[in-house]
């Protein structure tokens, strides 16, 4: 293997005047990116910053992420990517978390950070890319201005962390994932070669954060990996998404089911030319309507699901390109990925058996920042412990049911949300639908069903039920059904429903 610096200066010597990213039509080539990024780690380094230090970026989704990212690889230091929707407090815990000794960031950044500033003891760093520079901050600029575009990147080893992703922390504090150099380079080759990247030739259209593992492994390091391009957009806007895409001739896209749902909703055969190669879909179960529909509009795109985590530095199953792909599982393992469903008793069950879905695989992260007890749980002899609920059928092909955490439990009896989410999203007035249980004194918990509809459509509560109770079980079915304007988001337009149910128990 080879270190994430190391595939960057191969790019550099291979393709330099290529454009590496492109966003608002302004281009950075890979040699301008090499630049860049040295200017950024020889500045960090002149601060006393070194290899191993945790230096934080809390930036909205623009290139100079990447810039950051890479210029903190250089130095052997350790990235701590921040979502910029986070709140003090979030950042409070994860920059005391891993000791961040400086943190690069914006004027909306800087605000957050201050509210929480006499918190930080280890914080020596407080640096802005902004008009204005406040007092107790370092210029960006300033510090870009006065250092050299030239460095050679420190070494580093195979066990060495890169970075620290933080989870979304939906079950108690974000716990901070380990990703290694071996682990992310496994997590880009094996990516690579399932997806059969063509070199030099992917376009790989980026609307995801990348201070998210999608957005950051998948995209970012991946056009890295095969001297791609990527164009990068600071936000999801679905006509934008489509333009850019039509514009730019984008080959690969990588999203989420609320994407595509979108995606669906806003294309134009009149106004978008969709020139991808291939779709991929991840980070919640697809609709098989979604895929469907997609298959309908553009038949020439191979649309693919697949399961990851940011504990497995990118993505281990996918439907292949090539062969069998079974609508409604996730796919098969790439490279050296190997899958058990286990039992409570973490006896091994066979094809069918539903269980929890364990993952063993180089791409696997060294575990969790600061936090031996998250990580004694979920890395263990086995594998890692994925929390996800699914089975393996006769071929190998994965299919996830839902997070055990999700789970209703009625009068004794599971329901996986996700089932009736789908049996409500078949109907063809929904757009997006989140179920969840709501306390009961008699059964313990019950179904409810929060709804958005298309633009433009109505419906009825009695509708929606009778439509479920004529599709399933009828202890699955929703006791009631409410309809919202939009439902909780995390960055990456999964739907959150821990965070609905939170919305819905404050509520009363």
């Amino acid at each position: 293997m080879i270190t994430l610096t190391k595939l960057l200066e191969r790019a550099v010597k291979l393709v330099p005047q290529k454009p590496l990213i492109i966003y608002n039509d302004n281009i950075i080539t890979y040699r301008e990116f090499d630049r860049l990024t040295s200017k950024v780690a020889n500045g960090l380094s002149h601060l006393g910053l070194k290899k191993r230090d945790c230096i934080a970026y809390f930036l909205p989704n623009t290139p100079l992420i990447a810039l950051c990212d890479f210029g903190i690889q250089k130095i052997g230091a350790v990235a701590v990517p921040i979502n910029s929707m986070a709140k003090s407090k979030e950042v409070k815990h994860i920059i005391n978390n891993t000791d961040v000794k400086a943190i690069l960031t914006d004027q909306n950044g800087y605000e957050t950070v201050s509210e929480v500033r006499g918190q930080l003891p280890h914080l020596d760093h407080v640096i802005i890319k902004s008009d204005e520079k406040p007092d107790d901050a370092l210029a960006y600029d300033d510090i870009m201005e006065k250092a050299s575009d030239q460095m050679a990147a420190v070494q580093c080893d195979p066990d060495d962390v890169v970075g620290v992703l933080y989870t979304s922390g939906t079950t108690g504090s974000p716990k901070g994932t380990m990703q290694t150099q071996k682990s992310l380079f496994y997590g880009i080759t094996h990516m690579a070669s399932s997806h059969k990247f063509r070199f030099g030739r992917e376009n790989f259209l980026c609307p995801m954060p990348l201070f998210n593992n999608f957005g950051r492994t998948i995209s970012l390091m991946g056009a890295i990996n095969n001297c791609g391009t990527l164009v990068l957009l600071e936000r999801w806007d679905t006509d934008r998404v489509l333009r850019t895409m039509t514009k730019w001739n984008c080959t690969y896209f990588g999203g989420t089911p609320t994407m595509y749902i979108y995606l669906m909703d806003g294309f134009k055969p009149d106004r978008h030319q969709v020139s991808l190669r291939m779709a991929f879909v991840a980070g919640a179960k697809c609709p098989l309507d979604v895929i469907e529909e997609f298959n309908e509009k553009f038949s020439h795109v191979a649309l693919v699901e697949g399961y990851g985590a940011t504990e497995l530095c990118g993505f281990v199953t996918t439907n292949p390109l090539i062969g069998v792909r079974k609508l409604g599982s996730v796919g098969v393992p790439i490279g050296d990925v190997e899958i058990q469903i286990l039992n409570d008793d973490l006896q091994k069950l066979g094809p069918g058996e539903t269980g929890e879905v364990v993952v063993e695989t180089d791409m696997k992260s060294k575990g969790y920042w600061n936090d031996p007890e998250n990580t004694q749980f979920a890395f263990r002899e086995q594998g890692w412990f994925s929390g996800d609920v699914g089975y393996l059928d006769e071929d190998g092909y994965l299919y996830l049911m839902d997070r055990k955490k999700d789970l209703i439990i009625r009068g004794g009896a599971n329901i996986f949300p996700v089932e009736v989410e789908e049996t409500l999203h078949s109907h063809p007035k929904v757009k997006m639908a989140a179920v969840i249980g709501i306390p009961d004194h008699v059964k313990g918990e019950l179904p409810k069903a929060y709804v958005v509809l298309h633009e433009n459509e109505t419906c009825t509560e009695q509708e929606l039920i009778q439509y479920c109770r004529e599709k399933m079980a009828v202890y699955k079915v929703p006791v009631a059904v409410e309809f919202r304007a939009e439902l909780p988001l995390n960055a990456v337009g999964k739907i959150l429903r821990r965070t609905l149910r939170d919305q819905v128990l404050k509520e009363g």
